[in-house]
């Protein structure tokens, strides 16, 4: 008697489960993909243009935002920086605490941070020295800030004041210059 031997396909064939029906016909051959028609096509090139024109009115508002006239170019005066609360520290340069839509920030773990606006109105700033004493609940001085930063005309700064002493609980402005070399 001849032995027929099995193939791996035939021993595969009988580990499957046959259904109810017989055994399922074979798969047919792979066909050619389906060709996009005219609408699908034309739809995908419409969001592409779409997506396309998005981003470039996106990259425009960001140049025209990053534009924005500094603190000169707004039509500001002195007259409107005194009326808003700013105070002439050096000449041609205002200074005041943050108020209104400057970005205050918060402190976790002890210690007190504040913010000081700097505007550079009528001419340079130049280097920015800001000191500040940093006092406890009953007026004591506990430390001195020292803050350096240069500054441009026409340019609006916010100075981050920031000690780490938990029993800090204010800053006093002791002494600001601006002094700038004009060539």
């Amino acid at each position: 008697m001849a032995r027929k031997e099995k193939t791996v396909e035939d021993l595969i064939v009988e580990m499957e489960p046959v259904p109810p029906g017989g055994r399922p016909p074979a798969l047919p051959p792979a066909s050619k993909p389906a060709r996009f028609p005219f609408l699908q096509r034309l739809l995908m090139v419409g969001l592409v243009l779409l997506g396309f024109g998005a981003g470039w009115m996106a990259a425009g508002l960001r140049a025209s935002l990053a534009e924005k006239p500094a603190a000169g170019g707004r039509g500001e005066s002195r007259q409107d920086l005194l009326a808003d609360g700013w105070v002439e520290s050096d000449q041609g340069v205002f200074t005041r605490r943050c108020q209104g839509i400057c970005r205050k920030p918060r402190l976790y773990g002890g210690g007190i941070i504040d913010v000081m606006e700097v505007a550079c109105l009528e001419r340079p700033c130049g280097d920015i020295q800001a000191k500040f004493d940093v006092l406890d609940g009953m007026g004591q001085v506990l430390d001195t800030v020292t803050i350096d930063r240069p500054g441009r005309q026409g340019e609006r700064l916010q100075l981050l004041i920031e000690s780490q002493k938990p029993q800090a609980r204010s800053f006093v402005l002791q002494s600001f210059t601006a002094r700038a070399r004009v060539e």
